[in-house]
């Protein structure tokens, strides 16, 4: 009963007692605390006072890790895999029917912290993540400093993952996702999920602007998935795209050219991979023509991508998570140029995002900003510039760091303040 502890803490948490109220009576405060903390095992006896002064069943204490409901357990396996390879439409269903149907108090607290694992990894896989941080304050942050020598090997599996999708997606600690991501790879022998990790570590190796370790990983993952009898379809666009993206961030063009090109034969035989790629490799295919000085082509393209993409938002078919890094984008390139009702267009479609990541709320703000500076609000748009300027260098992104300071710098020497100007950019 290792973990009966943590349910003792998250209960007596939830009920609003301080350790000295749910002690009081039957065991000293210390005591209680070191049972909450694994260092102690309570007694039969001291488990039923404690359920009682609770007011929860006494069965609740009483389970142990022997008492696994094996069925249950192997249902959260099985949505596990769901969430690793993206199925989060059915990881949902199953999670959902589980709340309604399971008391997850008469289960094992093996059980029941898997599946708030689980529902959390959820959560922030599908950027709801105030719904994911409510579930870590009320169920798992109390139990985080005991994770090593108290978890079992699956649920383990279920705390890495959400972690590093956490700060892959939430946070934006590239530097702790690839910790997180590492150390799912070191737990499982199954080559279908080292991939994905594999790709994991990929993707926020390139948000930390480390391309070698980042191609390192993507030769690692291309390598297992080679060996798969059948296809992944999803697996092998992404390990494609972040190829050709790869190469386009060091400058190898014509390779760049190449990968993402291989990405849009392959959408001609796996029509379903278009669906997640498609914006996305179609945009660094005209960004490389921006790059290659093909200006006025890189301009229709953008126009193009645009209109199909206005024309997706009308359809209400939704948009994934990579559309938005293609939404994003243009949104500020749009900006930039003056083009003042397709980057409010753009704007209004972000927006609908209730809860963006970090680095999606920098290109609002910066968008935002740049639609005072061609609206000539000028006082408008030094306040807010100046309020970005104090919290830019928190991006993760260099050359959005690069594209603010350069824009704010030039309009204040414009204005003749050039000692602001030249501070901004020193």
């Amino acid at each position: 009963m290792d973990l009966i502890g943590l349910r003792i803490r998250n209960i007596r948490k939830i009920k609003q007692l301080t350790l000295k109220e749910a002690a009081k009576g039957i065991i000293s405060v210390p005591y209680l605390a070191n049972i909450e903390n694994g260092v102690k095992v309570a007694s039969f006896e001291t488990l039923m006072h404690i359920a009682k002064r609770l007011e929860i069943p006494e069965e609740a204490l009483l389970i142990g890790n022997e008492d696994l409901n094996k069925e249950l357990l192997q249902e959260l396996k099985q949505i596990f895999d769901l969430l690793v390879f993206s199925n989060t439409k059915e990881a949902g269903d199953r999670l959902d029917q589980i709340a309604a149907n399971v008391d997850l108090l008469c289960e094992s607290p093996v059980i029941e912290l898997s599946f708030y694992w689980l529902q959390a990894g959820f959560y922030y896989k599908t950027w709801e993540f105030s719904k994911a941080r409510e579930i870590e304050r009320k169920y798992l942050n109390s139990n985080e400093k005991r994770v090593v020598e108290s978890f079992p090997p699956d649920l383990l599996s279920y705390y890495y993952y959400g972690q590093a999708v956490k700060h892959s997606h939430a946070t934006c600690d590239y530097q702790l996702a690839v910790e997180y991501w590492e150390k799912s790879i070191d737990l499982t022998d199954k080559a279908a999920f080292q991939v994905v990790f594999q790709v994991g570590l990929c993707i926020n190796y390139i948000c930390l602007n480390n391309y070698e370790p980042a191609l390192k990983h993507i030769e690692c993952a291309w390598n297992l998935i080679k060996r798969f009898p059948s296809k992944d379809q999803e697996r092998i666009t992404a390990i494609l795209y972040l190829y050709g993206y790869i190469n386009f961030q060091i400058g190898f063009m014509t390779e760049a050219k190449r990968k993402f090109e291989e990405v849009l034969v392959f959408f001609n035989m796996y029509p379903e991979a278009k669906t997640m790629y498609s914006f996305l490799v179609r945009f660094k295919l005209a960004e490389i023509e921006r790059v290659e000085g093909n200006h006025e082509l890189f301009d229709e393209k953008i126009v193009c991508l645009y209109e199909e993409l206005m024309a997706h938002e009308a359809s209400e078919i939704g948009f994934n998570n990579n559309d938005y890094l293609v939404i994003t984008e243009l949104m500020v390139i749009f900006a930039e140029q003056g083009s003042l009702i397709e980057a409010s267009n753009l704007l209004v479609i972000i927006n609908k995002v209730t809860e963006q990541v970090m680095e999606i709320n920098f290109f609002v703000t910066y968008t935002e900003t740049l639609l005072l500076y061609h609206q000539n609000k000028q006082s408008s748009y030094e306040k807010k510039m100046l309020d970005l300027l104090k919290k830019i260098d928190e991006s993760n992104d260099p050359a959005l760091i690069e594209r603010v300071k350069k824009h704010a710098s030039k309009h204040f020497a414009d204005s003749t303040k050039y000692k602001m100007a030249y501070n901004i950019l020193a």
